[in-house]
């Protein structure tokens, strides 16, 4: 019994090892995100979730606070999403819409997508998010549905007049 567990003590500690070099970063927020596309409540009682290399975040309501090793932090604006790669060893920040402020140890702790500035050690850089491109407006959208709702209504119309309402003839 006693080899077994000093065969299973190191390999347990080592695959445990393994797993946690994936986690590049922790997620924290007072308002419920998205990670991975999964939406994350905050009131469950965990203070942090872990971010893993291709993972995307989309701030809800509140900033969400990106942490990384070594103590570098990048913090997503209500409503901001990124994506969080790496490049070797190191973190990629990948901001996709919205602001960011970011707070690194080191120039080389975090690389980020910042296409306005050079890295500093701290800054702030957002990116408009994009709207659909084409025709197709909220005004458009109204027109639809506003045409449906007049077309169900004549079609009302219509079926009341030809069951069981008076008869037109052309006669009287």
């Amino acid at each position: 019994m006693l080899k077994l567990a000093r065969v299973l003590v190191p390999l347990l500690a080592a695959g445990t090892l393994m797993f946690a070099q994936d986690q590049v970063a922790t997620a924290t927020s007072t308002a419920p995100f998205q990670l991975r596309g999964a939406n994350v409540t905050t009131d469950q009682g965990v203070p942090s979730w872990p971010v893993m290399p291709g993972d995307t975040i989309q701030a809800g309501k509140a900033p969400v606070v990106i942490s990384f090793a070594g103590g570098s932090s990048v913090t997503l604006g209500p409503g901001a999403s990124a994506k969080i790669t790496l490049s070797g060893q190191t973190p990629v920040f990948q901001l996709v819409c919205g602001a960011a402020r970011y707070s690194l140890s080191a120039l080389t702790a975090v690389k980020l997508n910042d296409p306005a500035s050079p890295p500093k050690l701290t800054g702030s850089f957002s990116i408009s998010c994009n709207t659909p491109a084409g025709w197709w407006t909220a005004g458009h959208t109204a027109i639809v549905l506003g045409g449906a709702a007049g077309a169900a209504g004549l079609g009302f119309g219509i079926s009341a007049a030809t069951n069981g309402g008076q008869a037109a003839s052309p006669i009287h």
